[in-house]
């Protein structure tokens, strides 16, 4: 991977970026790449040359890795942020968990970083996957784990909404339990994730719904010439029905299917025929709502938008 400069950011912010000493260690692949797809990591490794991140969008990334080691060196009770390997069908696997206590009944805990809109749905099934293959090395090493929680750190979190908004998270940090696998299904999953990266050699296979993070289409109620919706709805009978009920002075407007990943985190994308075609389709969408836009704003609009072109 080559890292850029666009912005002209301090040398500081890129050689924190650049010297990054993540490795995955004595391994064929790390707890994080296996709950990965298959494609991305594929993808990612053939053009590991060609790929080229922004300082800039590696801040997040950074962020973490100041927050983690902060919280490491803070911590006087726990074992915190050693790696383990394991073998299974021929391949090393290598897992660096963040936080583990022994008393009083084996807690493993993983550190996140993350956005309020990434836990509105509860504990991500990446999240899951990742503690309790942590779960299963530790055991193998002959540890007790008996729960998982992840501890969620929310980024972008803000008092005002949390005041107006019930379903809005509360504090900016909370404890969320993970559910735990039996062993069984943690080597199923484990045998699974091992087969699709090893098929993916030869027959590479498209990014799922729930890998690609993709935010389904909607049909949002809004008032004309407002942009935050009144309400958002699955189908567009169920919109058209709201729609008749709430009387004039309201529209309904499709809002596309998103690829959270393909737009904004992968790597891959330069070189990935699906993800490009799924984030042209998306814009290609929002272009045909911009140029749909009536009244006054719309001049304005469309003219910013030829004069951008």
């Amino acid at each position: 991977m080559n890292i850029t400069n666009r912005l002209g950011l301090p040398s500081s912010l890129v050689k924190a970026v650049t010297n990054d000493k993540y490795h995955r260690g004595d391994a064929h692949i790390s707890v994080t790449s296996l709950i990965g797809p298959a494609r991305k990591r594929y993808l990612e490794q053939l053009h590991a040359d060609d790929i080229r991140e922004d300082v800039a969008e590696r801040i997040w990334a950074l962020m973490g890795q100041i927050a983690h080691g902060i919280l490491e060196r803070a911590d006087d009770q726990a074992w915190c942020e050693e790696r383990l390997f394991i073998e299974r069908f021929g391949w090393r696997i290598s897992g660096q968990f963040d936080r583990y206590l022994l008393e009083p009944d084996g807690l493993l805990q993983d550190y996140k970083l993350t956005s309020t809109y990434a836990i509105r749905d509860g504990v991500k099934p990446e999240w899951t996957a990742q503690e309790n293959v942590y779960a299963l090395m530790l055991r193998e090493h002959g540890y007790r784990v008996t729960s998982l929680d992840v501890v969620c750190i929310l980024r972008d979190w803000q008092k005002a909404k949390a005041k107006h908004s019930p379903d809005y998270p509360q504090v900016p940090a909370l404890v969320m339990p993970v559910q735990v696998w039996p062993k069984h299904q943690i080597e199923k999953y484990i045998q699974a994730r091992l087969n699709a990266h090893s098929k993916a050699h030869r027959d590479l296979p498209e990014c799922t719904a729930e890998e690609r993070w993709e935010r389904p289409a909607v049909y949002a109620l809004q008032k004309i010439g407002n942009k935050r919706a009144t309400k958002l709805f699955d189908t567009e009978p169920e919109a058209q029905e709201a729609l008749a009920a709430i009387g004039a002075g309201y529209e309904i407007q499709l809002r596309p299917a998103e690829q959270k990943r393909c737009e904004d985190y992968c790597n891959a994308l330069p070189f990935c025929t699906q993800g490009q075609k799924l984030v042209k389709e998306t814009e290609e969408h929002r272009l045909q709502q911009l140029w749909s836009v009536s009244g006054p704003r719309a001049s304005a609009v469309k003219k910013e938008t030829v004069n951008a072109a």
